[in-house]
């Protein structure tokens, strides 16, 4: 397999998704202003829209979208990252991934963050994620993860946000169960691999 990548984009998720489960990938990395490929080649190849994640399962299949990448991941590793088919919970991970998708990353992160997006539309969003995050801040009070007892994929996408969002002037001092759930998950030793493969690959000058 291939994932297609950038630093701290949303494509962490399923890089932390990968290492949790062991899986064998290679790691593409995508300058995301230009879509050029580290080595050459243009990442509208695989996908239409340019964006990461973008996995390439062999010569015929290729995902993306954040939450059918990180499912597809999760029922390689097995119930390692999310629950069986036949079990309710399996519906509630794709609710959490969906929420997370749809409320906190396309309706508040990416306008924070899009290079084009106005003054004025950057404000609106920083105030429009702030209920989404009141919902997972109840919901993870005094629970450990977003489904059931365990770690799941949807646990690596709300991490990678909750990682980001400070950065886009969001602050997190009104959420303390969600800034202890961020800290806690980075001491799993795949996701701090992950962060600091890519904190490196940021610091490293991008090679066309």
């Amino acid at each position: 397999m291939k994932l297609f990548y950038s630093p701290f984009a949303c494509s962490l998720a399923a890089h932390i998704a990968c290492r949790e489960a062991g899986l064998e990938v290679d790691l593409h990395r995508v300058d995301l202003p230009t879509k050029r490929l580290e080595g050459g080649g243009d990442l509208h190849t695989f996908n239409p829209m340019g964006q990461v994640p973008t996995l390439v399962i062999d010569d015929q299949h290729t995902l993306v979208e954040n939450s059918a990448v990180l499912t597809y991941l999760a029922d390689r590793a097995g119930q390692a990252l999310a629950p069986r088919a036949d079990e309710f919970a399996r519906y509630e991970l794709t609710r959490w991934l969906g929420f997370v998708g749809t409320e906190i990353h396309k309706k508040g992160l990416a306008p924070v963050f899009a290079p084009d997006s106005p003054d004025a539309v950057r404000d609106h969003a920083r105030k429009a994620i702030q209920k989404p995050l009141g919902v997972v801040e109840r919901h993870l009070a005094g629970r450990e993860a977003l489904v059931g007892d365990g770690f799941t994929v949807a646990d690596a996408y709300l991490f990678w946000a909750l990682t980001i969002a400070p950065h886009g002037g969001i602050s997190l001092e009104e959420f303390p169960t969600l800034r202890a759930y961020q800290e806690r998950l980075l001491t799993r030793p795949a996701v701090r691999a992950a962060v600091r493969f890519e904190r490196d690959q940021r610091e490293r000058a991008f090679a066309a």
